[in-house]
């Protein structure tokens, strides 16, 4: 009896203890949404290590950030093209680290524009390419929308210089975008129609 309640309790912490935050200023705390029927308490620890809920764990998405109060949710899912191969071929969607995001924001301003989201890109380690094609679901984003994709390049002092990645097509809840071999952090920003 007592193992069960130690069990049970420890069960308790392991769902209801916030996980500090990386870097001081993002308060981060992975819990269960309402929504969220999981038993396997691994699945809830797996999402606790990449700071996600269990939903955006579960979808490979990033469906909100700290320091933004309206996202619009990445994932990804298979059928990148790869080389101009369809594949199969997944790429992870994780959160970047804040201060990427508050440059992000700072860059989407000096466009006139706003940041939807920005999420970290992870590559399969397999994989080597020239070129791949990758579908994002976005939902909310609406034919012909100007969203431009825009890549932390590296930082110059205080400054995140970004790079403009190819964007090949932005249709109903999707954006394809042309993701370099290094992957890294992406932003996503409507722009003004130019």
């Amino acid at each position: 009896m007592k193992k069960l309640v130690l069990l049970a309790l420890a069960a308790t912490l392991v769902f209801s203890v916030p996980v500090l935050a990386k870097e001081v200023g993002a308060p981060v705390a992975v819990y269960l949404e309402d929504s969220s029927n999981v038993g396997d308490p691994s699945i809830t620890i797996a999402a606790i290590e990449e700071d996600k809920l269990v939903g955006e764990y579960m979808n490979n998405a990033v469906t909100g950030i700290w320091a933004m109060d309206k996202v619009v949710p990445v994932a990804q899912g298979d059928g990148a093209v790869i080389d101009g191969v369809e594949s199969n071929l997944t790429f992870s969607v994780l959160k970047p680290e804040l201060r990427r995001v508050y440059t992000a924001k700072d860059a989407a301003a000096s466009m006139g524009g706003t940041v939807l989201n920005v999420v970290k890109i992870g590559i399969p380690a397999e994989l080597k390419y020239t070129t791949a094609i990758v579908n994002f679901y976005t939902p909310g984003i609406v034919d012909g929308q100007n969203v431009k994709v825009f890549q932390y390049s590296y930082s110059d002092g205080d400054d995140d210089i970004w790079t403009e990645l190819n964007v090949t097509e932005v249709r109903e809840d999707h954006v394809l975008v042309d993701i370099p071999n290094d992957g890294g952090v992406i932003a996503f920003i409507e722009v003004p129609a130019e």
